[in-house]
């Protein structure tokens, strides 16, 4: 992933929660045209942030055993406030209902308690469709569990819940 954008996940609650942060630094590589003389994070890439949180949140749900998982629809997206270097993002991710392989996932982005993203996003898991002899399904899932480890460690190390 060229632009991770959760550095590190502080709350974990597999089926339920996810809250992670994001710290923007002032020698990202679009910060030089977004915007010259007033550098923030572009919306897109705050929007980002949340979809990053959400499939970590539907991944860690399904124990790491979906290959894929696709945004299938973002409603109600709101824009609230800028984020500059230095600044740092929470954003949580909580699961508001599922059905079979579809989540609905409620997700905020705030710095400082000013929210600024969120959005009602859509997620489906999918396979890959390759006949089960490729075992590309469980590669890719592999891929995802090692991925996960090695950004943010374990998941069972992970707190439930945020430090005071």
């Amino acid at each position: 992933m060229k632009y991770r954008q959760i550095d590190k996940i502080i709350a974990l609650q597999p089926g339920s929660r996810l809250v992670g942060e994001r710290t923007l630094l002032a020698d990202e590589e679009y910060l030089s045209d977004h915007f010259p003389n007033l550098p923030v994070m572009p919306g897109v890439m705050m929007l980002e942030a949340l979809h990053q949180a959400a499939i970590w949140l539907v991944r860690s749900t399904l124990d790491f055993q979906c290959p894929m998982i696709f945004l299938r629809e973002a409603r109600s997206v709101k824009f609230g406030d800028f984020l500059s270097p230095g600044e740092t993002l929470r954003v949580t991710a909580e699961i508001k209902s599922r059905d079979g392989d579809s989540f609905r996932i409620k997700a905020v982005a705030a710095k400082e308690g000013r929210v600024t993203v969120s959005a009602i996003l859509h997620m489906d898991v999918r396979s890959s469709g390759d006949p089960a002899r490729l075992n590309t399904d469980e590669e890719l899932a592999q891929r995802c569990r090692n991925q996960f480890q090695t950004l943010f460690g374990c998941p069972q190390d992970i707190p439930e819940v945020e430090a005071a």
